[in-house]
């Protein structure tokens, strides 16, 4: 299994998924076509919370509103979504995650205000959500970044530091 593995290094903060939670988001996108999609990610934290583990990102729920510049994450089956990963896996909501259609993958204004919402909010209890960001062409030129937005503080922008088979 390929692994993906994002970290900041002052922090010494990271993110790892595998490569089949990329595939599944590049194949959104691609369906998307010239439309923002995206959805939540599942995962956990270690012990330390320095590394979160995505397991798994849904799809855009049918409820979501898509435009060429925006998307407004729906909430329609989400919650059995991740009921059954929790039974299953133990995993929980960790942050969220969209697409920029042949655009950059650098977060906006809107998304680090929402996500910064997100942060404060209790009832997400996500007080360090992380978001994921594809933007460019899925089918064979895309960037990714990832952030994680920690209450009350700048987010934390995440670089690519290894691709390993394990």
């Amino acid at each position: 299994m390929l692994v993906h593995r994002y970290r900041d290094i002052e922090s010494k903060l990271e993110v790892e998924f595998s490569d089949d939670v990329l595939t599944f988001m590049l194949a959104q996108c691609t369906l998307s076509g010239e439309l923002e999609t995206g959805g939540i990610l599942a995962g956990y934290y270690d012990d330390e919370r320095n590394r979160a583990v995505i397991i798994k990102s849904s799809a855009a729920p049918a409820d979501s509103k898509q435009t060429r510049t925006r998307f407004y994450r729906g909430v329609q089956g989400l919650k059995d979504w991740l009921n059954t990963l929790w039974k299953i896996d133990k995993a929980y909501y960790v942050g969220e995650w969209h697409f920029h259609p042949f655009a950059s993958s650098r977060m906006s204004m809107i998304d680090s205000k929402q996500m910064n919402s997100i942060s404060k909010n209790k009832s997400m209890n996500c007080p360090e959500p992380i978001l994921f960001i594809i933007g460019g062409n899925p089918r064979k030129n895309y960037s990714v970044s990832i952030s994680i937005f920690m209450k009350n503080k700048k987010p934390i922008e995440l670089s690519e530091y290894l691709l390993e088979i394990i």
